[in-house]
């Protein structure tokens, strides 16, 4: 007589490998997701990295020239011609009368207005240099021209973006632009894609010109096409702030034609929608944000103190640089 399963010893099977299934399944699910949340995490980290360092990058190639001061050199040419005219007619002259003038007070510069909104691009400096406030900043860097740039106006110009020349001297801005703006900048994959949204142009934005091409922009009255000009770099990236470091006390707002100076360092903060809590929260909810902060300093600042105060800048603190992130 052969013997078989009886009914009991089924079930308890079939029980078994269900169970045994559904553990196999909610461990792959787990692992699943757990890994996509790792690879969106460390995507996010690289990708608020490789935007830092070419702020970096831009902000310590800023220039801000330091005039050469004449007042010693007229102040020796009026004594030499005094001691002149003195030896040859014997006495004191009035060099008024002789048609040589004393050295005259060179204008005062008009103060930059430095809450404008950058990102209109209506704002040049007098002298290449660093005006920003809290939210956007606009330099004058200097960097020899690539070769891609020359080839660039070998081709078909835009008819919706300012025409850019190879220069050594760029001026560069950084600012967020809101979501579903009209005269923005588009991406051009997004007017490709038809699938895209074109209501969703927000995210950080470099634009980078001529000095003087921008000038020249403001002068003609081209703000519609200078406003369109620059890069869509990450729509990830939900606001941006700047602080700028004095020698004491952080600003939130420089003008490097006002302050005669670029600030000894710069404070970038990056704010990133996490993608891991938006998946989680509600719709009711704001999605959690991640920051990362990153000091940057200015060589070119600790030159132009050194020269105003020498006695005093080995005394002035300096924050340290540093890349780090917290979660809001």
């Amino acid at each position: 007589m052969k013997r078989a399963f009886t009914l009991l010893e089924v079930l308890l099977t079939l029980a078994l490998s269900v169970v045994l299934i559904t553990l196999i399944g909610s461990t792959l699910n787990f692992y699943a997701v757990t890994m996509n949340n790792r690879d969106m995490d460390i995507r996010q980290v690289q990708l608020a990295t490789a935007v830092l360092q070419m702020i970096e990058d831009d902000l310590r190639a800023t220039v801000h020239p330091s005039l050469i001061d004449p007042k010693a050199l007229e102040t020796l040419l009026s004594d030499s011609a005094s001691n002149a005219v003195s030896n040859a007619v014997g006495e004191d002259v009035d060099l008024s009368a002789a048609g040589i003038a004393g050295p005259e007070e060179p204008p005062a510069e008009e103060p930059v207005e430095t809450t404008v909104d950058l990102s209109m691009g209506s704002t040049i400096l007098q002298k290449p240099g660093l005006i920003g406030n809290q939210f956007q900043i606009q330099i004058d860097l200097s960097r020899m021209p690539r070769l891609e740039e020359y080839t660039v106006m070998l081709g078909p110009n835009s008819t919706t973006q300012l025409t850019d020349i190879p220069s050594e001297i760029k001026t560069v801005t950084y600012f967020v632009q809101e979501s579903g703006i009209v005269g923005g900048i588009v991406d051009d994959l997004d007017e490709q894609n038809a699938d895209s949204d074109l209501n969703e142009t927000g995210g950080l934005v470099r634009r980078s010109l001529d000095r003087a091409a921008t000038a020249e922009a403001l002068a003609n009255g081209s703000l519609s096409l200078l406003n369109q000009t620059g890069e869509r770099l990450a729509p990830e990236i939900t606001s941006i702030e700047f602080e700028y470091w004095d020698g004491a006390l952080w600003q939130i707002q420089w003008s490097s034609d006002d302050a005669g100076k670029l600030p000894s360092a710069v404070k970038v903060k990056l704010s990133m929608t996490d993608p891991v809590a938006a998946a989680e929260t509600t719709g009711t909810e704001a999605p959690a944000a991640r920051i990362f902060t990153h000091t940057v300093r200015l060589p070119m600042s600790r030159a132009a103190e050194k020269s105003e105060e020498p006695s005093s800048t080995d005394d002035v603190p300096e924050p340290p640089a540093e890349l780090t992130e917290a979660g809001v």
